[in-house]
């Protein structure tokens, strides 16, 4: 089949010109002097400001900044841990708790140099983002594929012939790509251009996956910031039965309220622990033994002005309450313990010890209403059963069917106020012992003048109330850093184009499907093949034989399509 159309549409093409040449930048007239080198200097600051480089180094020194909030005390939240570190109490030294105090180390988020990085940071990002999203909307209205004039300039090229007009071959070839999601441009020719269509893919996707994958930066860190101010943490044991709390400041054992939270957030709702139910995989031998296979309480809410409601707090379902969430941190034994002296209650209060490594639980009573004051060492047992010889014979198993209370008794000075000491710690410095005996439930003992009784065993668990208004803002700006992350990793910049030469002697087209990728060149070969088959059987290409080889030609296998004969890469 001749192929002189054909052969004018390789022809060599010349040198291309040097990328990137030197331009020399005229000076613009300005103000000259001192006025002169202040609009420098302010123009000089912007440009380095605008930089995306500029904005890392900001958020990598606000990431320093969080991590030293992090390990050191912060005043607003730890008072009283800041007071220990300024006295030398606790932490590193007097001299180095200055040093910190100093540099606003105390209080870092209220600090000068936080706010000014955090507002530097946020003009740097948005000073660099609105140029890149008007850029990308232009982009988006206004580009459209070039054409080009020889095939040789592209990577992959491949042609057959069709008896189809060059018009219907365009208009296929339009359809083709359209259901293939390309953006296309028809151009009908002129003397140094042939007739073709121009395509392009991946140009709008990719570079705006990268500018979505940058605006995710920014919502984040907006969340994170919001987060801090904003957040609100608070735990609290409650006992089956008992009095419970209501949600305000003085209620919480641990209070970590952030900068912006105040006791006007409360909402003052009231709430009880009706009954905990645990249960666990008993057999020894199953899979699992002695794992948890139920954790949930069955609790009332009172809203400071409704009527109470019941609700559940499961171990994967917590309880919110407005904006606030209710979990179940942990649990335990809550044995009733009473204390005695010479027919005088000097204590009467469900305990709640904390479980050790051995699987028992440890305690401490403290009645300082006694003279002198009375302190006992508690150790439960949830399932300490007897044995042959009537003794009981303490386990590791958490099932409360044999419950035993060992306590250790102790007179003297309990250093309350001397010393730190958690509700579960005895400072025995100032004690003596006086022996010990161990209690079942609605049992008494008397160890010298003193009488300790056991009567009732509950359970206590521990809750956190807590509020983190930031949550759906984090998520958006996590689901943008995925959603702006994949395109940019994946998507590829490719283009293609469809030439036509007629040969009106023969009555044919000679069709030239020709393309080149920006990235990942193995897949767009395999696209390259697939567009290329599919408009070959859409127009019925008729055989062929490939055209003599050329400088710059990328023809060459044949790929056989039916009774057809394609040219392919």
């Amino acid at each position: 089949m001749p192929t002189r159309g054909y052969r004018a549409l390789v022809t060599a093409s010349s040198p291309p010109p040097a990328a990137n040449p030197p331009v020399r930048r005229r000076r613009r007239p300005g103000p000259t002097g001192g006025v002169g080198f202040v609009v420098d200097s302010v123009l000089m600051a912007w440009r380095w400001l605008r930089r995306m480089r500029t904005a890392l180094y900001m958020l990598a020194a606000l990431g320093f900044l969080t991590l030293v909030a992090t390990f050191v005390p912060q005043e607003p939240n730890v008072s009283s841990t800041v007071a220990e570190w300024r006295s030398g109490e606790a932490g590193p030294g007097v001299p180095v708790a200055r040093v910190l105090d100093a540099v606003g180390a105390f209080d870092v988020y209220g600090s000068g140099l936080f706010v000014a990085l955090l507002l530097l940071m946020y003009l740097s990002l948005t000073a660099c983002l609105i140029p890149r999203i008007r850029a990308w909307f232009r982009l988006v209205r206004l580009s459209r594929p070039p054409v080009i004039r020889r095939p040789s300039e592209a990577n992959l090229t491949a042609t057959f012939a069709t008896a189809a007009s060059p018009e219907v071959v365009h208009a296929t070839a339009d359809d083709v790509l359209t259901r293939r999601r390309w953006r296309r441009r028809r151009h009908t020719g002129d003397g140094r251009t042939p007739a073709q269509l121009a395509a392009e893919k991946g140009l709008v996707s990719r570079e705006g996956g990268s500018l979505l994958f940058h605006v995710s930066f920014y919502v984040l860190l907006a969340a994170i910031i919001v987060g801090q101010l904003t957040t609100f943490e608070g735990q609290r044991g409650v006992v089956e039965g008992e009095p419970g709390f209501s949600d305000s400041a003085v209620s919480y054992w641990l209070y970590q309220p952030g900068r912006w939270f105040d006791e006007s957030d409360h909402d003052r709702w009231q709430f009880e622990l009706d009954e905990f139910h645990v249960d666990w995989v008993r057999d020894p031998l199953a899979p699992g033994a002695g794992q948890p296979t139920e954790f949930r309480s069955e609790v009332t809410i009172t809203p400071p002005d409704g009527e109470p409601y019941a609700a559940e707090i499961d171990s994967n379902a917590p309880l919110r309450i407005g904006g606030k969430r209710i979990t179940q941190l942990d649990w335990g034994y809550a044995p009733r313990v009473v204390v005695e002296v010479d027919g005088e209650v000097v204590h009467d209060g469900f305990i709640q010890p904390t479980v050790t490594d051995g699987g028992f639980f440890r305690g401490a009573v403290k009645a300082p209403a006694a003279d002198p004051d009375v302190g006992l060492e508690v150790f439960f047992y949830p399932y300490a059963p007897y044995d042959e010889s009537g003794r009981p014979v303490p386990t590791g198993a958490p099932w409360d069917e044999a419950p035993m209370l060992l306590f250790r008794q102790h007179r003297g000075d309990l250093q309350l106020g001397a010393t730190q000491q958690t509700v579960n710690e005895l400072d025995t410095t100032e004690l003596e012992s006086e022996g010990g005996a161990y209690l079942r439930p609605g049992q008494s003992v008397t160890v010298g003048d003193v009488e300790v009784s056991f009567p009732e065993l509950r359970r206590w668990v521990g809750y956190q109330v807590s509020s983190r208004p930031a949550i759906p803002a984090l998520l958006a700006g996590a689901g943008l850093l995925v959603g702006g992350l994949i395109p940019a990793l994946y998507a590829s910049r490719r283009r293609l184009w469809v030439l036509t030469e007629r040969d009106e002697g023969l009555g044919s087209t000679l069709v030239t499907v020709t393309g080149r990728a920006f990235q990942r060149p193995e897949a767009f070969a395999e696209e390259h093949a697939a567009v290329t088959a599919e408009l070959a059987d859409a127009v019925e290409a008729t055989a062929t034989d490939p055209p003599p080889d050329r400088p710059g030609d990328h023809s060459g296998a044949h790929h056989r399509a039916g009774d057809r004969e394609v040219l392919r890469p």
